[in-house]
Order: C-alpha cells, then structure tokens, then sequence
C-alpha cells in the first residue's frame, strides 16, 4: 500500500508454507538426526560483540558510485555483469547465441543485468574476460577499480563513470535503551550466538566434544544494490549450525556412510588457472587427496548435498566451489560454497567452512572467560624437561631493578639453550643479553637449571568450530526455479513439481458438486487428513474440475483427491498425480491410506499405481 524499499519482501501463504517446510525438513535432517544442540539468541547484539568478532571493521562489501548520478552499485557485481553482457554480445555477433527473449521475458528482464550488444571481441579479449569472471571473487577492491579502469566499464544503465571502489560495511547500526547509551547492531549472522553460550553448550553436552549446535532466525544486511528479487536482500531466515570439533582430531564419526556421496568440486586451483570447469568426485577421494581439509568439513558438504536434493534442487544444477585465497578468512582452513544455477547463474546458497579457533579465542582474549575444553586423559602424559630455577634470597639483590627482566629472558629460553645455559653454568659461569644489548653474568649461585618430571593428566585446548551456513531465501527461490515447467500439450498451463516433503499444500480436495450431500463427505475426508498430520485444501468454487487442478498443480500440490457421485453411492475416490497427471481409484479410506504414505515418501507413484486400479474416467453410479 505504501511505497517499498528494495530487499524487503512478504511471503503469503503459500511462501511462508513452503519455507516452514523447508525449516521443518531441515531440521529434521540436521538437528534430530545428528543429535545438534537447538539454540535461539537475540537479534539485537549489543555493539562489543561484533568489535570483538571482527564484524564492525572487516564486515563490508566493495562499492562504487555513478560519477554522475550517485547511483551506488556493488564493485564485483558490475564487474561481472557488464563483462557477461559483452561475452553475450560476442556469442550474438558470431552467430552463437540463443533466440532473442519473447516480449514477455522482455518486460521480466533482470534490473541488474547489463544490455547485450551485438558486438564481437578477439578471442584473446574473451579468454581475458573468461579468466577474470573465474576468478572474480579472489579480486580486492583496488583490483576491482583497476579492472573498471582497464576495461572501460561503466554504470550499464546510464553509461557514466564510476568511482574508485570504498568498503561500506553491511550492519545495520542501532542503539539499546532510552538514552542510546549502549550501541547496538541487529546481527548478520547467527553464529556468534553460539559462540557467547559455547560454556553452557559444553556443559550440557557433558563437558565433551565434537557437538554441534543449530539456530534457525532472522539475519540482517544492508546490502548496497539489493536486487535479483530473494537473493538478495536485506532481512533473511538463516539456519546455521555451529561443530566444535577437537583440533587434532577432525575425523568424523558418520564419515564412512558417506564417502562415496559424489559431488561437483570446483576447486581454488581450478578457478586461479581462469577456469570453471567442475570435477565429479566421491567426498572420501577428495578429503583422502587433501581437496577438501578434513573428514568433519566433507561430512557436512555430502549431508548439505543429499539435504538440497531431498528437498528438490537438481543435483545437475547444483555445485561447490572452494573459496581462493583472497576471498577466504585469515584464520579459516578451508571453505566451500554450495552454489545454485539459476536464471540469475551461479548463486552461493550454502557456505560451509573451517572457521578453527578463531572466535572462540577472540572472545576469550576480550573477556577473560576461557572457552575452553578440559579432557581427562586415559593415559597421563609424563614429560621431563629444563626448568630454571632462580635463588631468591641472592638474585634481586645482585641485580636489583634488572631482576624480572632477566628472569623473563632466561624463562623465554626453548630447551636446547637452557641446555647450553646449564653446560656453561657447570664450567663456572654463564651470560644473557637483554633487548637493549647489555650483559649480565649468572652464577650457579644465582641460577639452576635442572631436568624435572611433569605429569599431565588434563589436557585443554580451544575447540576449532566447523560451519554450515544456509542462506534459506535464496533456497526457496532457486528451488522455485527448479521446479517450474509448462505442459507440452499447453504451456500456458504451468507446473511446479515440489516434491511433496516441502510442498505448501499436500492435496487437494475437489467435489465435484456443490450438492449438500457431498458436505459431509468433504468434512469426512478433510478430518481423516487432518488426523494424519497432512494438510489439505478444499477447492469447492464453481470453475471446471479441470481448472481447479491446473491452478493447484501452480502451487505445486503434488496429489488431488476427487469426490463424485460414485463418491456418495459407493463411497470411491480417485487420487490424481500432479506430474504425470494419472488418476487411480479406491475406497475412501483406502485411497486416504494410499495418499498418506506418498506424502510420507513411505511409497513412490509406482508403489501406488500397483496397489490401486488407474481411472478410466467413468464410473457407474448406482
């Protein structure tokens, strides 16, 4: 009703059906089956959180602005979308493109996608540009200028110039209380919820490790140019889980059963060499050749896979791509991106990376609360090794001030200079040399060194933290895309094939009449479904039977369920397939059974189809 800002969007119901799906089935294959710990922190996060973690000085994208205009747009997005637009252009040129778009895709066209010329480039411009838009996500922001400068790219919708590209950092900026005393940001991300409770985590974890905990909420980014309708925007549902996992030890477990899961790798090297092409290969290969870092990291990356693929992206659409060196965090061992194809192209919808100790030890370094793990050792470790021991009585009056900075220089000393230390000591006498060049002589009076036995039965160490990191939007949307298709026979007739786990309705209900004695039949069979945790619909508006499917089979309903006058006599129903569009027939109760099972995934289609009879269409009416 009132003017909008870009990146902010409502679902109705049919969306909001289709993500509570999503997040149902998420968890339902994260958390429960890998026993994760649920958690649920605050969207407000008062502002030391984020300094400590890094967010408020490094949370940032590179942008640019029209020289003209002051149009702000996004430095690697204009990089990658004018030069596409030129290598689109190249492939018209020579006669390689595909068909002009319809009027229709016309009036559909991408806000953020550049126009296509007709203008053919060397072939060596065009390896140029293959080469940079491989690797466009390695590039910095003063790269990222000179390429703008190099190339001559400009703002595609108005021609101009652009400026020299500034880091603007994403957060959205707030204040908690009356008075603003205490700044605060609405978070970006969940994960550092996680990391603020890991002691309670620990705790209710028994004290041991490898666990994980899961948060499914709200995030928020104030991203520069929000465009491409649910990829991105600026508030978003993240599910996000959070592994810590022993540093020497990133085995996982349930690693056997799936290491023969075969994924699409498109590795750092792969993409530093100017190329995209992809390589098909079993986790267990890549984790045993050193492609992905360690067993727990390939663990996630096959569950994330079998997870999309359940819930309905195509796996030959589906990839991931490892992080290069510039785009990766200082302090992460490796990273990997699930990334979608869609009308948009690749779109990095699930971030999974070895994020090691590092927020874990900032906040412990900020706070002074250790988050660390005590593990009890079966057998304790018996280390002998140099200790120097200082006369107190003699030492501080021999060297007064200088005392405890000698003492900090003999007790920097690694073991095989306390050794010289203790060889020179047993011929008589021995020096240091402090940081300012002066000497001082030590005597076996003033200084032992001698050979002790220490016994650990404790070990501590701070976890290193494993993340998957779902961007369930972008899912949602890319999945959408996935799922579309029109009928060959009309194609004005759309279908969307959500499998039925995630489907915003599972069937439809269809009398055939509006008689009143179909109403208690309608009550009947909508109460069994409901008993059965299935919802359904009922579509009693006054339109052919045929059009009441064809704008479900839309939504993506995967199965209808017909009540005709043989539905009042003999008490039958048909079950319809939304996909191949086949009907069968049965009792009521058997048919409710039937369907139960299918929206279960308990049974396929073809299991149906053997255990009830197909419809001819015509049934006798007694």
């Amino acid at each position: 009703m009132l003017s909008g800002v870009a990146g902010l969007y409502d679902y109705g119901p049919p969306g909001s059906s289709l993500q509570s799906n999503i997040i149902s089935e998420w968890r339902k294959h994260f958390i429960v089956e890998e026993h994760m710990l649920e958690v649920d922190t605050t969207i407000m996060t008062p502002a030391p959180v984020f300094e400590t973690s890094g967010h408020v000085a490094r949370f940032a994208d590179w942008m640019v602005k029209d020289l003209k205009n002051g149009e702000v747009l996004r430095a690697d997005h204009l990089v990658k979308n004018v030069l596409e637009a030129r290598l689109a252009g190249d492939k018209e040129a020579r006669g390689l493109a595909a068909a002009p778009p319809k009027e229709d895709d016309k009036k559909k066209k991408k806000k953020d996608k550049a126009k296509v010329t007709a203008v053919q480039l060397s072939d060596e411009l065009v390896t140029e540009y293959e080469t940079i838009l491989a690797q466009l996500d390695n590039y910095s922001g003063p790269e990222l200028g000179e390429l703008c400068k190099k190339y001559n790219i400009r703002n595609p919708d108005t021609d101009n110039e652009v400026s020299e590209p500034v880091q603007f950092n994403l957060m959205f900026a707030s204040s908690i209380g009356p008075t603003g005393q205490h700044p605060g940001f609405l978070r970006p991300e969940t994960a550092q919820g996680h990391f603020l409770n890991f002691s309670r985590l620990l705790e209710f974890n028994n004290g041991r490790i490898p666990f994980a905990s899961a948060q499914i909420g709200r995030s928020f980014r104030n991203e520069i140019s929000p465009r491409a309708g649910l990829l991105r925007v600026r508030e978003f549902t993240m599910a996000e889980i959070e592994h810590f996992v022993d540093p020497e030890d990133k085995r996982h477990d349930r690693f056997s059963e799936v290491r023969d899961v075969e994924l699409d790798l498109l590795d750092r090297h792969t993409q530093s060499a100017g190329s995209t092409k992809l390589t098909r290969m079993r986790i267990g290969d890549a984790v045993d050749k050193g492609i992905v870092a360690n067993e727990t990291l390939g663990y996630f990356l096959a569950r994330i896979n079998q997870f999309l693929i359940k819930i309905g992206i195509n796996p030959a659409r589906l990839r991931f791509r490892q992080h290069m060196g510039n785009e990766m965090a200082h302090y992460a061992t490796d990273c990997w991106d699930a990334e979608i194809q869609n009308s948009y192209g690749w779109t990095e919808c699930v971030g999974c990376a070895d994020r090691a100790a590092y927020d874990l030890s900032v906040h412990s370094a900020k706070t002074g609360h250790p988050l660390v793990v005590r593990q009890a050792l079966k057998e304790p470790i018996v280390t002998e090794k140099l200790v120097a021991e200082f006369n107190k009585k003699t030492f501080g009056k021999t060297f007064g001030k200088d005392s405890g900075a000698i003492q900090t220089i003999v007790n920097g000393l690694d073991e095989a200079l306390l050794a010289k230390l203790q060889g020179e000591l047993a011929q008589g006498s021995t020096t240091v040399t402090s940081s300012d060049s002066r000497e001082f002589k030590l005597t076996p009076d003033l200084l032992t060194i001698e050979k002790k036995t220490f016994k650990q039965s404790i070990r501590e160490f701070t976890p290193n933290v494993i993340e998957p990191s779902f961007g369930l939007g972008r899912i949602l949307y890319a999945l959408l895309e996935h799922s579309f298709w029109s009928r060959e026979q009309d194609v004005e007739r759309g279908v969307l094939s959500l499998p039925a786990v995630v489907a915003p309705t599972k069937v439809l209900i269809v009398p055939l009449s509006a008689k009143p004695e179909f109403d208690p039949l309608v009550r009947d069979v909508s109460a069994k479904l409901r008993k059965a945790g299935i919802f359904s619909r009922v579509d009693d508006s006054n339109t052919s039977i045929g059009k009441r499917y064809a704008r479900n089979d839309e939504l993506g309903t995967p199965y209808g369920l017909t009540l005709d006058f043989a539905s009042v006599s003999k008490g039958t129903m048909t079950l319809r397939e939304r996909d191949t569009t086949g009907q069968l027939i049965g009792q009521i109760d058997e048919v409710i059974a039937i369907v139960t099972e299918l929206v279960n995934g308990t049974i396929d289609w073809t299991e149906a189809c053997s255990r009830l009879p197909a419809y001819d269409g015509v049934q006798a009416v007694e």
